[in-house]
């Protein structure tokens, strides 16, 4: 089937494409940064807005950390398909336009929401911000990247 002039927007595929490319980064994170600690990985994520108790919450706030972890997503994947539902060039070079996005979402990340956040300033380290790019190219702009140009 062929598709129209006009891309037709749906919540729900967001929704899925959010949750694959939240699902991939949440299994890097844990796996790569992690070292397999899934508490530890979204415990980090709910400190950014609960500060340090958000360790000693246990279950509680790792699921929130989660959930968190999960929205962001969702505001990545949204922000990138109304951008390719209105730049029509961004699904036609998927490897490139993926590539681009993830860097762009690390940058953000890193740049502007991370140091907004209850999470204490770290020193720069160029390994780490190397894997957590890759990881965000490979599991976050990759993925958004290819679901948008085959759904939209």
């Amino acid at each position: 089937m062929e598709k129209s002039n006009q891309t037709i927007f749906s919540f729900k595929q967001v929704l899925l494409i959010a949750l694959v490319a939240g699902t991939l980064d949440g299994l890097a994170a844990v796996i790569f940064l992690g070292k397999m600690n899934f508490m530890g990985v979204f415990q980090y994520i709910s400190s950014a807005i609960m500060g340090p108790n958000a360790f000693a919450g246990g279950t509680k706030t790792a699921l929130i950390g989660l959930a968190f972890h999960y929205f962001i997503a969702f505001c990545f994947t949204l922000i990138f398909t109304i951008a390719s539902i209105k730049t029509p060039v961004l699904r036609k070079n998927i490897i490139l336009s993926g590539v681009i996005y993830g860097i762009i979402v690390w940058t953000i990340m890193t740049l502007l929401i991370v140091p907004l956040t209850k999470i204490p300033a770290a020193p720069f380290h160029y390994e780490r911000a190397i894997l957590n790019a890759v990881i965000l190219i490979f599991c976050i702009g990759l993925p958004i990247s290819y679901l948008t140009a085959r759904k939209f």
